[in-house]
């Protein structure tokens, strides 16, 4: 890992995952029962609640985000930090619409997991701003060296 950059986008890996692994915790209590956001995505699908585009847009980006911290995660190991951030910074923005979609139905209450997994993703699109806003140093050539 190269200095600060290194750094970074081991800090935005790190809450990205932690962001994909909130997807299997509670999201929200539905009529009694936590529920986590694939459990409703599945639901939704099935019972036809959600179709068309908008069912496309959903499992598109829910079964999209663990794809994309883990291409992130190939990327950093490769060296490819700025791709890797680049791959991050939607993450964040997709949850956090998805929970205040979540919290303006009323018969739906927000569960402990959809807190963790905003804050984590949140977390993960800002350190993976940062790592696209770290200057990047020229890396010297072989010509340049004496």
């Amino acid at each position: 890992m190269r200095g600060r950059s290194g750094l970074l986008i081991a800090f935005a890996l790190i809450a990205g995952f932690l962001s994909v692994v909130s997807l299997v915790l509670p999201w929200f209590d539905l009529l009694g029962k936590e529920r986590s956001s694939i459990d409703l995505v599945s639901s939704a699908s099935a019972l036809d609640v959600i179709d068309g585009g908008v069912k496309v847009l959903v499992l598109l980006g829910w079964f999209l985000a663990p794809l994309l911290v883990s291409v992130a995660m190939f990327l950093a190991a490769a060296g490819r930090h700025r791709f890797a951030a680049a791959l991050l910074v939607p993450i964040g923005f997709v949850m956090v619409i998805v929970f205040v979609a979540g919290s303006a139905v009323d018969e739906i209450g927000i569960a402990w997991g959809a807190i963790f997994g905003v804050v984590f993703a949140g977390l993960s699109t800002v350190f993976a701003i940062m790592v696209l806003a770290t200057p990047t140093m020229a890396q010297p050539t072989v010509d340049s060296v004496p």
